[in-house]
């Protein structure tokens, strides 16, 4: 028989004189395969490390990074205003974050954070088996510190590349910063949705609150967010964002971060969200005015990321009153003019289907009821009588009596829009019609009580100076949302007779007086440098009065006396005189420029009316006091640039004849001030620009009303009628809790009585006669008011 076999188990193998055992081979030569593969992956490794680290930035940039922040804007009393910028972020230190927020984050994002060394492979695991699981990814292995890395390092790009980039970036971010500080990186530079980076930035959008003062309930919401910040917005989403907020404070609870009374009372919370807001703007073409003074001296970017601290001159209560003054008058000064029609006509009866969806979306309502007293709405009128007209609203019916658009008529702007009324409802509306309404309260029958509206065609500039050159309001039209064209500072417009306080100044440096006389009576003029054959001017009274002084010229308005001043001054001299005032606007070299044929911006024209304020001083306006950068450091003073542009008397002689123009001219209404003003108006040919430029001691305001379109305003729409109006509301609601006081004096300029007739100095006893103001060098004389220096020239 054959020899049997030996067992497997038992086969020895001879090397040299040594017998080696089977086994030990295998484990030997797995040794070695573990030995090479460890090798291997050591030299993978290092070639991966080395090959995808030759681009990355270094980390330690961090120390000294800075992330966009907020620009704010502050009034005159460091009240905010507005913001400008990219990312609404708001730095805060860690020690202001609340526990439960840290807890919060660490549940839903990185649980093992304090454990990790910027990957946590357990997580990516994890991830991984769900994923497959799934067949889809559901769930993310990355913790907070390579989140980090990715915002602030790496594009969104999702590739293996990426994440090994991200690996290692996480690591090096690990070895060179602590977990507070990554920690608090994260936190303010995460984005949260709603436009809020950072968990500052978002307490105060969801909850009006800073980030320290947010209960567990509110931690929890926002530490969810940043997964999917539009998929778990409160706002849009909150059933999504409940879910989730809901799973936060769950794995808080399972981690032991909270105990089982804190998790169920915040699982059963509500949301107590403060509401959708615009952006910050309390003055808008202030703000944009500030905005480009910013951009042009530090560019955007300083502007939009570097969190400067903007103290500005406007005074808040004064901006409001001013927008008020603009709004409200121009509304009035529509009416005169006419109703436009219908913003629409539809087909839509109050029984139709869809109808109050229609008008919902119209007033853009959005679930919210805004019917309340002083809204103003879309309408649709369902019918309309003798007497009154009947208006859907949506949410409610209204009713318009007569007396309420009594104003309806259709415009013509060669009648006085005053005296013109219609006496039925049918004249101006139709049932199908959608029309502007104001809510002005509720009828004894339970509907509202309505009157008609519209939004105003003519727009208004208006700008006020203190005697420091300080900007305390801004207007720049109706309304910025609809027009953001800045009428205050970039309208190019013809003054009119606004700019006769000029021509009147300089004659007084040339040695006329008050006094003065000149002949209004007709002329014509030939010379060339009019650019037509023949100019006979008027009085806007179309009539001349004779000899007159000047004071009562300038009071009245007179045409005819300022083109013979500004002959006899000389045009070029003129212009060369403007400079002085400020005016850089081209100006015309022709006579017509003594009745403000040449266009101005107000802001030009309000800061030459200051000068007569100041006693002939300057102060180009000024409308940021100083700028700090995100550290607190001044970087921006404002250095006022004073300079002498008349002298004192001069000054002086010139206010005092414009306090003529109130208590005696076409400035007449700002009497109702009921305190000293300075002013003079302003009206162009057809009733296409409106002004009045007037002062007190306190401020210089300006306000100009027209169309941007040079389009008339309406008949005897003038300046006096117009602008007067706004101007006065403005002065009366910003000076209410300003005691009266006089103009000052200088010792340049005296009170000398004059016969008014004559423009004389006035004997003893002279019946009629009165104060007036001069130069101290060029008092009156007994020639007529002539000064020694005018003697012997016909005007």
């Amino acid at each position: 028989m054959p020899p049997k076999p030996k067992d497997a188990r038992q086969v020895t193998f001879r090397k040299g004189k040594k017998t080696v055992k089977p086994g030990k081979v295998l484990w030997w030569s797995v040794f070695v395969v573990f030995l090479f593969t460890v090798l291997a992956g050591f030299i993978g490794a290092g070639y991966i490390y080395f090959e995808y680290s030759k681009d990355l930035p270094d980390v330690r940039r961090l120390r000294t990074y800075q992330p966009a922040t907020i620009t704010r804007v502050y009034s005159d009393s460091d009240e905010l205003i507005a913001e400008f910028f990219v990312e609404k972020r708001t730095i805060v230190s860690v020690d202001k974050f609340p526990k439960h927020l840290i807890q919060a984050t660490l549940a839903v994002e990185d649980s093992n954070f304090n454990s990790h060394y910027g990957i946590d492979p357990k997580a990516i695991f994890r991830a991984l088996i769900t994923n497959v699981k799934a067949g889809r990814v559901v769930e993310g292995g990355s913790t907070i510190t390579q989140q980090l890395a990715k915002t602030l390092f790496l594009s969104p790009a999702r590739n293996l590349e990426r994440k090994i980039k991200e690996a290692i970036l996480s690591i090096r971010l690990e070895m060179i910063f602590t977990k507070d500080e990554i920690l608090g990186f994260y936190l303010n530079q995460i984005y949260y949705g709603h436009g809020s980076y950072g968990v500052e930035a978002a307490a105060q959008t969801y909850f009006g609150k800073h980030v320290q003062d947010m209960t567990l309930e509110e931690c929890a919401m926002i530490a969810g967010l940043p997964k999917a910040p539009n998929n778990y917005s409160p706002y849009r989403y909150p059933e999504k964002a409940k879910i989730r907020r809901n799973h936060s404070v769950r794995r808080m609870a399972t981690l032991n971060f909270i105990n089982e009374e804190e998790a169920v009372r915040a699982l059963q919370s509500k949301f107590n969200l403060r509401g959708i807001r615009d952006p910050l703007n309390k003055a808008p073409y202030f703000v944009e005015h500030i905005r480009q003074f910013i951009q042009e001296k530090y560019g955007a970017t300083k502007l939009y990321r570097h969190g400067l601290n903007v103290y500005t001159t406007l005074n808040l209560d004064m901006q409001n009153s001013a927008r008020a003054a603009v709004q409200d008058n121009l509304k009035t000064l529509d009416k005169r003019y006419g109703y436009r029609g219908p913003l629409e006509h539809v087909d839509f009866q109050a029984s139709s289907p869809g109808l109050i969806s229609f008008l919902s979306t119209l007033n853009d309502f959005e679930g919210e009821n805004r019917l309340m007293e002083g809204a103003v709405l879309k309408g649709l009128v369902t019918s309309v009588d003798d007497a009154q007209v009947w208006v859907h609203l949506g949410n409610g019916q209204g009713i318009i009596d007569l007396k309420d658009m009594s104003w309806a008529k259709k415009p013509n702007v060669k009648t006085d829009g005053r005296w013109r009324k219609i006496n039925n409802p049918n004249m101006a509306v139709t049932a199908g019609d959608v029309i502007l309404v104001r809510i002005k309260g509720v009828r004894e029958e339970g509907y509202w009580s309505l009157a008609l509206e519209q939004d105003p065609e003519a727009q208004a500039g208006l700008l006020s100076l203190d005697p420091q050159g300080h900007i305390k309001a801004m207007i720049g039209g109706y309304d910025f949302s609809k027009s953001q064209f800045n009428r205050a500072v970039q309208a190019v417009r013809q003054p009119g007779s606004a700019f006769k306080p000029i021509v009147f100044a300089a004659a007084i440096s040339e040695g006329f007086t008050p006094a003065s006389i000149i002949m209004d009576s007709p002329v014509i003029f030939k010379e060339r440098e009019q650019n037509f054959d023949k100019w006979k001017p008027v009085n806007f009274e179309e009539k001349f009065y004779g000899p007159t002084l000047l004071r009562t010229a300038l009071a009245h308005s007179r045409n005819v006396v300022s083109i013979k001043l500004l002959q006899n001054i000389g045009v070029n001299k003129l212009v060369a005189f403007t400079r002085k005032f400020g005016i850089r606007s081209p100006l015309s070299k022709n006579l017509s420029i003594a009745l403000g044929s040449s266009g101005l911006t107000l802001y030009e024209l309000t800061s030459a009316y200051s000068i007569f304020a100041n006693l002939g001083k300057r102060t180009e306006p000024i409308a940021v006091r100083y700028i700090n950068d995100r550290d607190g450091k001044v970087i921006y003073t404002a250095q006022p640039k004073v300079t002498e542009a008349l002298p004192a008397g001069v000054a002086k002689v010139v206010s005092s004849m414009l306090e003529s123009v109130v208590q005696e001219g076409t400035g007449a209404k700002a009497k109702a001030l009921k305190r000293p003003v300075a002013a003079k108006t302003g009206t162009t040919n057809n009733f296409i620009d409106a002004w009045f430029m007037g002062f007190t001691p306190e401020l210089t305001t300006g306000v100009w009303v027209g169309k941007d379109k040079d389009e008339s305003l309406g008949y005897n729409e003038t300046g006096s009628r117009a602008a007067i109006p706004i101007w006065l509301q403005f002065m009366k609601e910003s000076l209410k809790d300003a005691p009266a006081v006089n103009f000052p004096t200088t010792p340049e300029s005296v009170h000398i009585k004059i016969d008014p007739e004559t423009g004389s100095l006035a004997g003893f006893g002279k019946p009629g006669a009165r104060f007036d103001v001069f130069l101290i060098d060029n008092p009156p004389k007994k020639n007529n008011g002539v000064s020694p220096r005018l003697a012997g020239k016909n005007f």
